[in-house]
């Protein structure tokens, strides 16, 4: 007999078209009625716009919620964790999406 767990919230997108596949979030409290996701497509953008629009997108989310940063400038990929550790906020990882494309999820854990 195999036993099912409910599936993870949908996430949302910053703007139309912004496609992006499911983060691997898991654990109690991400499922229906856990903490709020967003995804944003950061792929075009090099750094410091990367780090820019990273940090004004966490400004506008709720304690707790979490952010899914899609990225095709490698340097980002070292550089938002990075400052985003710096702002107290928790960096859950950096997953290689394709050969140049990459999901770095993050948890707001500070204003």
């Amino acid at each position: 007999m195999t036993k099912s767990s409910p599936s993870p919230s949908p996430l949302t997108s910053s703007s139309p078209g912004d496609a992006a596949p499911a983060p691997p979030f898991a654990g109690p409290g991400h499922g229906a009625g856990g903490p709020a996701h967003r995804v944003i497509d950061l792929c075009g953008e090099l750094c410091p716009f990367t780090f820019v629009r990273t940090k004004l997108a966490l400004e506008e989310l709720p304690i707790g919620a979490l952010l899914r940063v899609i990225v095709d400038h490698e340097p980002a990929t070292r550089n938002i964790p990075r400052s985003a550790a710096e702002w107290g906020q928790d960096v859950l990882g950096v997953t290689s999406l394709s050969l140049r494309t990459w999901a770095i999820d993050l948890r707001k854990r500070v204003r």
